[in-house]
């Protein structure tokens, strides 16, 4: 395995304990130490993702352009781990605002360049082991996080010390990409005529012009996409949900520490899967399984049914994170990865914050279960629709399933 995926799965481990261990306290953070009113936190956390869905292009293209990615990647780590130190000093809405402008929009900036380094740097037969690695070590962040902020928490830390405690990691992440070494001359595949010969700042009629290379299977799978995370809500609506089903406060993080595991353990195989059989079957069974699961919640049950649940929407993750990457890699035009990388984490980026916001709206009425059969019907459809514009991709993946066996 390149060293350059290890690195950067270590950068994601550290960098997830550091946001792991901040996202069970930020509403409380924000509420009891900051003073901040819910309708305030929604505007702010609002603009946060914004900044973050709209820098993934821009920063992925311009990567593309001036053929370079380990300068925006550690610009990227950098500037969220200063976000997270402003956190810190923070005392009144301004600076939280600006802290999470900077945590968020540093993760638009690094996305996009890091994934297509990731595919660089490695041969396009072992793409999905090398993203799957990346997604297991990023998990494994996720589960120390989460486990580290429930014992800081039972021990009685202020929350404020918490945060500072999260700068040790999100500064530690940054060391690990240091090493990395970015192939001399990108794109790796020879295809340097789409790039300029020399280094210059780009413009809107570049991005314009570069925007047409790309096919219409690109095109055809983002708006596929976009349906689907329409129907995409966060996974926040899941724990509330667990509430609605009288599970006990203090289980409900637990159900999100083995949503966490189940990436985990199934990063590389799912990975492996994806170099042997293709991409598309990836995504479609990711798709599908999220699908079910929103449609469990839907109904509800014992507690062993909901944590079923969680092991269906952690495994459907698992698909997401690396059959999405690997396709997108796949679909995307030479020297125009990252590009397309950022094109699509833009989009689909966008429709998960309008689907949140729908979800938020028809949580009112019949305690959230409108919610889930918005989230099934939405992804439901958007499964159907791959199914059949990609036919012929999912039917040679499971012709090459069936040899094998």
């Amino acid at each position: 395995m390149s060293p350059t995926i290890i690195y950067f799965g270590i950068t994601s481990l550290f960098a997830d304990i550091a946001g792991e261990m901040l996202f069970p306290i930020l509403p409380l953070f924000f509420v009891m130490e900051i003073g901040l009113s819910a309708a305030v936190l929604g505007v702010i956390e609002g603009l946060a993702e914004g900044s973050s869905n709209f820098f993934q292009v821009w920063f992925g293209w311009i990567s593309d352009r001036m053929k370079r990615r380990k300068p925006f990647v550690i610009l990227g780590y950098g500037t969220a781990a200063v976000g997270k130190l402003l956190l810190a000093l923070a005392g009144s809405w301004p600076l939280i605002l600006v802290a999470r402008l900077f945590d968020r929009g540093g993760k638009g900036i690094r996305t996009s360049p890091r994934d297509a380094l990731i595919a660089e740097s490695i041969s396009s037969d072992r793409q999905g082991v090398a993203f799957g690695l990346h997604r297991m070590l990023d998990s494994t962040g996720a589960v120390l996080g989460n486990i580290i902020a429930i014992v800081l928490v039972s021990l009685h830390m202020p929350l404020r010390n918490i945060v500072w405690l999260s700068l040790i990691p999100a500064f530690l992440a940054i060391l690990f990409i240091l090493p990395v070494k970015e192939p001399k001359n990108l794109p790796t595949d020879g295809a340097t005529s789409l790039m300029p010969k020399k280094v210059t700042i780009p413009s809107w009629k570049d991005f314009t012009s570069d925007r047409k290379k790309f096919g219409s299977e690109f095109w055809r799978f983002v708006w596929v996409s976009i349906v689907f995370h329409m129907g995409k809500i966060s996974y926040a609506f899941l724990l509330l949900r667990l509430a609605n089903f009288n599970v006990p406060t203090e289980h409900i993080p637990f159900y999100y520490l083995v949503f966490n595991i189940v990436q985990v353990i199934f990063g590389i195989p799912v990975g492996k899967f994806s170099d042997t059989f293709g991409k598309a079957v990836l995504v479609f069974a990711s798709f599908l399984l999220f699908s079910l699961s929103s449609a469990g919640f839907i109904i509800g049950g014992s507690g062993l049914f909901l944590l079923g649940l969680f092991v269906l929407q952690g495994i459907s993750f698992s698909l997401m994170e690396v059959g999405f990457r690997t396709f997108l890699v796949e679909l995307s035009p030479h020297g125009l990865k990252a590009t397309g990388l950022g094109i699509y984490f833009t989009v689909t980026g966008f429709a998960v914050m309008f689907a949140s916001w729908i979800a938020g709206m028809l949580w009112h009425y019949n305690m959230g279960q409108f919610s889930f059969i918005y989230s099934t019907s939405m992804t439901g459809i958007a499964a159907l629709l791959f199914f059949f514009l990609f036919f012929q991709r999912i039917k040679g993946a499971i012709l090459r399933l069936k040899l094998r066996m």
